[in-house]
């Protein structure tokens, strides 16, 4: 995903979400390299550089298993999300061809929906 399209990515999440968005990360699964295009500065200051490494790079490889989880529900064709939810916040997890998406969330179950249709809008 080039630098334009993440940032409308975000504007879009970001505009639909308000202040229950905390985090946007577009990773190159193919590399594998990343970018954190948004951080809310409470959750920036939550989360070490290393720790947001360990994050982004198990999503990295998490695109590898995917594939697996794929041949296991073959009637359900490509998967696309995964959702995370935690005590404290949600993470929503998207995968294209070459792209991860890492979008988190405050823990309202009611972002969900939207956060689901924006992105698959804009991938």
């Amino acid at each position: 995903m080039d630098s334009a399209s993440a940032q409308a990515l975000t504007d879009a999440l970001s505009g639909a979400l308000g202040d229950g968005l905390r985090t946007v990360a577009v990773g190159n699964v193919s590399v594998p390299e990343y970018e954190i295009i948004y951080m809310r500065p409470d959750i920036d200051e939550l989360y070490t550089e290393e720790m947001r490494e360990n994050i982004l790079q198990e999503i990295v490889f998490e695109h590898i298993a995917e594939a697996r989880n794929e041949d296991l529900f073959p009637p359900l064709a490509g998967l696309e999300y995964t959702v995370r939810i935690y005590e404290q916040g949600m993470n929503l997890v998207g995968w294209t061809d070459d792209t991860a998406l890492f979008v988190g969330l405050d823990p309202d179950e009611e972002l969900l929906p939207t956060a689901i249709e924006v992105c698959r809008q804009e991938l």
